[in-house]
């Protein structure tokens, strides 16, 4: 036990350590609502820039989802000054790369560059946001990509397809409820004017974010946004969509029939998500319950359900605190052959039941937490996972500078927070029950 306690403040002090090598938080902000956060690293001659955009799945209307990451595709097929796949190829011809990614929260546009090409870069990134180039035929072209990356990942993935309906299931009334990338029907009706129509509605000053991290100059940087980002129009922001869930009114169950190779069992909960200073101990409880349950082989679903039960040839569960407005909380089993879908789910209800109602071990609860702290701090290494880390939390509103704050209530759970948030969260009055059934040929 005194390893443990000693390798645990090894790792906190070790993230200390970093955070003072690293640098504080910079931030400006200018008149048009534009947002600059920097972290200084002056450890190599290199930078992550990343545009954070406070648009995302939750923020398209019925009947046309998939928009926000139609639009991701869109910004790379050139603006006024750029020509179609030109930004790529100029950031390869600096020795860099260029991608981005699309979630139900936000957008983001990233590049990992030599820190002395950042001005340029930034100043390319500010030209295809306000003068990008919506042409019909790019539209036409991209759209069946889009389809065809649907195809691929969900309709032809019987765990993805059976998730999808899972979560469309699950919620009444939140966002979450659909997919990224769109539901199938949507794609097909979205025309190049519903593009435009996203674009001037949400590409607007006041929804972006500009990160920097590695070896800047923060005044630097904010001269180099206040001549790109800071002086483009400043436009309406719309109001973000976040509503409140109605509270479930029991258990709810679907069948999914596919084809596939074998069946899957999996559970849905909404749950909170981290409100800093309303409720931090509750969402770090729930945190460290999911790490103990899943977090690793060693953790009590693979240990209790699949190796010694035999109720499943795999399992795990998941929940993100980050999450903008409420999560859901997953767990799912793959079940083998002779592997019942009943006896999966009455096994892992009879371990979230037993977390409610007994405390877990302080040798469990230390190792879960020195897990999660230790992945944070190897995470420092990268750029590019700092950067992620400081524009996801601001976007979704918890603000970058409470990045430290999460560790620190991860530190202070105790075995009765996680009885607490168990029991008063993960109900099986609360889910929803989602069976993947292969589809039998006749």
């Amino acid at each position: 036990m005194l390893f443990r306690l000693t390798t645990l403040l090894m790792l906190l002090s070790s993230l200390s350590v970093f955070s003072a090598h690293a640098g504080q938080l910079q931030q400006a902000e200018f008149k048009n609502g534009v947002k600059l956060i920097v972290e200084e690293d002056h450890s190599a001659p290199v930078a992550m820039v990343q545009i954070w955009l406070k648009v995302g799945g939750r923020d398209e209307l019925p009947g046309k989802t998939g928009l926000a990451h139609v639009f991701e595709h869109m910004m790379f097929k050139g603006s006024k000054k750029l020509g179609p796949g030109e930004y790529s190829k100029r950031i390869s011809a600096m020795g860099g790369n260029d991608n981005a990614f699309t979630s139900n929260d936000y957008t983001a546009y990233f590049e990992t560059v030599p820190s002395h090409r950042v001005s340029e870069v930034l100043g390319m990134e500010a030209e295809r946001f306000a003068n990008l180039r919506l042409r019909d035929e790019d539209f036409q072209k991209e759209i069946k990509v889009i389809m065809e990356e649907r195809r691929m990942r969900t309709e032809d993935d019987p765990n993805s397809r059976m998730f999808e309906e899972l979560s469309a299931a699950s919620l009444r009334l939140h966002p979450y409820r659909n997919p990224v990338i769109g539901w199938m029907q949507d794609l097909e009706k979205l025309s190049i004017e519903d593009v435009k129509a996203f674009y001037n509605k949400h590409y607007v000053p006041g929804n972006a974010i500009v990160v920097v991290v590695g070896d800047v100059d923060f005044a630097e940087m904010e001269k180099t946004v206040a001549k790109t980002f800071g002086r483009l129009k400043a436009k309406p922001v719309s109001p973000r969509f976040n509503p409140v869930e109605p509270e479930p009114f029991g258990p709810k169950r679907i069948m999914v029939e596919v084809p596939a190779q074998l069946p899957m069992l999996a559970v849905t909960v909404p749950v909170p998500v981290w409100k800093p200073g309303e409720n931090d101990r509750e969402a770090a409880a729930l945190a460290l319950a999911t790490h103990i349950m899943a977090g690793g082989r060693s953790a009590r679903l693979s240990r209790e359900i699949v190796d010694a039960q035999r109720k499943a040839f795999a399992a795990s569960a998941g929940y993100d605190a980050t999450a903008m407005g409420l999560d859901l909380w997953y767990a799912y089993g793959l079940l083998g052959p002779g592997q019942k879908p009943e006896a999966f789910e009455k096994a892992l209800w009879a371990l979230i039941d037993d977390m409610a109602s007994n405390p877990v071990g302080e040798k469990q609860l230390k190792a879960a937490k020195r897990n999660i702290i230790a992945a944070n701090v190897f995470a420092q290494d990268s750029l590019y996972l700092r950067a992620k880390e400081i524009g996801h939390m601001e976007v979704v509103g918890l603000g970058a500078n409470n990045r430290d704050n999460w560790l620190e209530q991860i530190g202070k759970v105790e075995p009765a927070d996680i009885q607490k948030a168990v029991k008063r969260w993960l109900k099986q009055e609360r889910s929803t029950t989602g069976l993947l059934k292969p589809e039998v040929k006749s």
